[in-house]
């Protein structure tokens, strides 16, 4: 069966998925142990609770603490204009 998704497409998500996991890795990298451990409790806890939250929540198979936070710290460098503490962590990237 042909992909549905054209190979230089699928290609371009692979690369932007690695590009965002290395920012995430220099995101956490920048942090004291402290601010890991403090970020991944409230990343934790906000997501458990976010999730359990919603209709049938309480059901919800969760990601392990790990795969939250760097859910968390992605989506925190994606709107870093909202979390400018985390934003802030890494140096903008400039467009080539």
């Amino acid at each position: 069966m042909d992909s549905l998704i054209a190979d230089g497409l699928l290609r371009y998500f692979a690369t932007r998925r690695y590009e965002r996991n290395e920012l995430v890795d220099r995101a956490m990298a920048a942090m004291t142990d402290r601010e890991r451990r403090l970020v991944r409790e409230a990343a934790v806890m906000g997501y458990v609770q976010g999730v359990r939250s919603m209709p049938g929540g309480h059901k919800a198979t969760m990601p392990g603490d790990g795969v939250i936070l760097r859910l968390v710290i992605d989506a925190c460098l994606v709107m870093d204009d909202l979390y400018p503490e985390i934003g802030g962590l890494i140096e903008p990237e400039v467009a080539a």
